[in-house]
C-alpha cells in the first residue's frame, strides 16, 4: 500500500510542492535580514533537506513517468508551475551566499537553476503554442503564470550576489542580472494584464480562485527585491550607475503594485473559504511564499529609501509569514501522516486479520 501510494504521488507530483522550499527559503532570508539569525538558520537547514527530497522525487518522475510529466508541462494551468523549481534553487543559492556563506554552492545552484529555466520556460511556451486544443482565457490562466516573473527575478537576485566571483567579467555578470530583471518586468506587465482581464471580465467561481493568485503580489514583491539588489550592487561596484535612479523608481513602483494586491487577494481568499472548506493543498505554499518575500522586499526598500516606517510593516509581515508557514507545514504533515502512516497502518491491520 505504501509503495503503491508513493508511486502514484511521484507520477502526479504537483510542481506546487516546490513552493515549500521557496517559502522556507524566503522566510529564512527575511528572518536573517530582520536580525532573527537563529530562526533563519533553522529554516536554512530545513530548506536544504526539502530541496534534496523534492529534487529526488522530481527526477524520479521525469525518468519513470516522462509522458505524465510532459502532459503536465504542456498544460496551460499546470506547466508554468514547474518554474517553482528554478525559484527554489535560486533562493537556496541566495541563502548559501548570505547564511553559509558558500559561494561555490551558490554558483552551482545558479547554473542549475538557469539551465532548468531555459529548458522549462521555453518547453512550456512552445508546447502550449503548438497545441491544437487550447482552453479559453477563463480556464487557461491563473496566478501560476507569474512564476515566469518569479523565476527570472530569483535568477537576477542570485546573479547579483555571485557576480563578484566573476571579477574579470563583473560588468558582464551585472548586465546579465539587469537583463533578467528587465525581462521579469516585461513578463509582469504582460501576465498581470491578462490576469486582471480574466478576473474582471470573466465569471469566477470560488473554486477557481486558487492560492496561486497570491503570486500577483509575490511576483511584484520579488521584482522590488531584485531592483533593490541591483541598485546596491551597481552602487558598490560603480558599474551602470546611470541605471540606479531607474531601479529605485522601479522598486517603489512594484512595491506599490504588490501592496495594492494584498487587500484584493485577501478578500477573495476569505470569500473562497466561506463557500469551500479550508483543507491543505500543495498550492497553499503559493500563499506563504509571497508573505515571506514581501517582508524581505519591504525591509530592503526601507533601507534604500530611508523610510523607517516601512520597517515596521516588514516586522508585522514577518510574524504573519511565520504563522502561515507553520499552519501550512502542519497541514502538510497531517496529510502525509494520513496517507502513509495512518492509512497504511489500517491496511496492514486488515491484512493481518
Amino acid at each position: 500500500m505504501h509503495l503503491r501510494a508513493l508511486r502514484s504521488d511521484i507520477r502526479t507530483l504537483d510542481p506546487a510542492y516546490f513552493g515549500l522550499p521557496m517559502s522556507t527559503g524566503a522566510i529564512a532570508l527575511a528572518s536573517h535580514a530582520l536580525g532573527n539569525d537563529a530562526v533563519a538558520r533553522f529554516f536554512f537547514g530545513l530548506n536544504n533537506a526539502e530541496i534534496a527530497v523534492l529534487g529526488l522525487l522530481f527526477l524520479l518522475r521525469v525518468v519513470l513517468y516522462f509522458p505524465s510529466f510532459r502532459k503536465d508541462l504542456a498544460a496551460h494551468n499546470k506547466g508554468a508551475g514547474f518554474l517553482t523549481i528554478v525559484a527554489a534553487l535560486c533562493i537556496l543559492g541566495t541563502e548559501h551566499v548570505l547564511l553559509a556563506p558558500n559561494a561555490s554552492a551558490a554558483l552551482a545552484l545558479w547554473c542549475a537553476a538557469f539551465t532548468a529555466w531555459l529548458v522549462l520556460s521555453y518547453s512550456f511556451f512552445i508546447l502550449v503554442t503548438i497545441r491544437r486544443s487550447k482552453p479559453g482565457l477563463g480556464q487557461g490562466i491563473d496566478g501560476s503564470w507569474l512564476l515566469f516573473v518569479v523565476s527570472v527575478q530569483a535568477l537576477s537576485i542570485l546573479g547579483c550576489l555571485i557576480a563578484p566571483q566573476a571579477s574579470p567579467y563583473l560588468r558582464h555578470a551585472l548586465f546579465a542580472a539587469l537583463f533578467l530583471y528587465l525581462l521579469g518586468c516585461l513578463f509582469y506587465v504582460v501576465v498581470i494584464g491578462m490576469i486582471f482581464y480574466r478576473t474582471t471580465f470573466f465569471h469566477m467561481r470560488a473554486d477557481e480562485f486558487k492560492p496561486s493568485y497570491w503570486i500577483d503580489m509575490g511576483a511584484a514583491a520579488i521584482t522590488t527585491l531584485a531592483g533593490t539588489m541591483l541598485a546596491d550592487a551597481m552602487a558598490r561596484h560603480g558599474i551602470y550607475t546611470d541605471f540606479i535612479p531607474l531601479l529605485k523608481l522601479g522598486s517603489a513602483f512594484f512595491w506599490v503594485a504588490g501592496t495594492w494586491w494584498i487587500p484584493v487577494i485577501l478578500f477573495l481568499e476569505i470569500w473562497r473559504h466561506t463557500i469551500i472548506p479550508l483543507r491543505y493543498h500543495a498550492g497553499h505554499w503559493s500563499l506563504v511564499f509571497p508573505l515571506g518575500v514581501y517582508t524581505l522586499c519591504t525591509w530592503e526598500l526601507a533601507g534604500m529609501l530611508h523610510l523607517p516606517v516601512l520597517q515596521s510593516i516588514a516586522w508585522v509581515f514577518l510574524r504573519i509569514a511565520w504563522l502561515a508557514w507553520g499552519i501550512t507545514f502542519v497541514g502538510m504533515c497531517h496529510r502525509v501522516w494520513r496517507r502513509y502512516i495512518k492509512l497504511g497502518g489500517r491496511v496492514a491491520s486488515g491484512t493481518g486479520q
